[in-house]
């Protein structure tokens, strides 16, 4: 009977034994794998595995950049062969214009000195006169001028030496027809005489009109020789003169 119960103690301390050298040595039990799971390999094997990071997963915010300026333009010129180029004729530089009105590039003044003749006839004498001739004209355009003439004359001898002496002295308007190298002309002017000897009974000084024309034929561009002929009314000793005039004169255009 004692050993029915000694055998089941035997095998209880047996037993009891075995499971405190397990506990003791560290040997996971088969009851308790959670606990020692952190010591097998598969603990170290990662559920998910991790993506591969091609590029930083957050970039910082760039800073703004700063306000560009625009670079300074540089214009290069091409060169081109002058071989390329078509000739150009040069430029001509149009003359400065003499004259300040009308079609025609002329001098506007002209002045004339030459020598003249007068035949005056008068009921107390008669004469024919040769003196100097004198004329200055302006042009307002290039056919019509002002023109200023004055003429003196000399005759000989008349009363006991008296010499015959003449001034006319006249101005009026003047029409040219100019053509490249004859310019012909009309005129009539006006104004006054002046003759020696004086006369008894009558003055020195009279009314005188000369009206007629002629042509100037140009030399150079500055030069021009003119005859003209006049009709050459006066008025002295209290009657009309009808005299007759003539003119060669060398014409300076300026």
């Amino acid at each position: 009977m004692k050993r029915l119960f000694i055998l089941p103690l035997f095998l209880c301390g047996t037993f009891s034994f075995v499971q405190a050298q397990d506990i003791s040595s560290g040997t996971p039990s088969a009851s308790n794998v959670a606990a020692d799971f952190t010591v097998t390999s598969g603990a170290r094997v990662p559920l998910v595995k991790p993506l591969r990071q091609e590029a930083p997963l957050f970039v910082a915010e760039a800073p703004e950049p700063a306000p560009l300026s625009a670079p300074p333009m540089v214009v290069t010129a091409l060169a081109v062969p002058e071989t390329a180029l078509p000739s150009m004729p040069e430029p001509v530089a149009s003359p400065a214009r003499r004259f300040g009105y009308g079609a025609r590039d002329d001098y506007r003044w002209e002045l004339a000195l030459g020598v003249s003749l007068e035949r005056f006839r008068s009921s107390i004498y008669r004469a024919t006169a040769v003196g100097t001739n004198s004329s200055l004209t302006y042009f307002l355009n290039d056919w019509l001028g002002v023109e200023g003439n004055f003429s003196t004359f000399f005759a000989p001898t008349i009363f006991q030496n008296e010499h015959i002496k003449l001034i006319n002295y006249v101005a009026g308007p003047k029409m040219t027809f100019r053509q490249p190298r004859y310019e012909p002309f009309v005129h009539i002017l006006f104004g006054g005489t002046h003759a020696i000897p004086q006369t008894a009974g009558h003055g020195q000084n009279g009314f005188a009109l000369e009206a007629g024309g002629g042509v100037d034929y140009r030399l150079f561009s500055r030069l021009s020789v003119r005859g003209e002929l006049n009709y050459v009314p006066t008025r002295l000793f209290g009657e009309w003169q009808h005299n007759l005039g003539a003119a060669l004169s060398a014409v300076v255009h300026f």
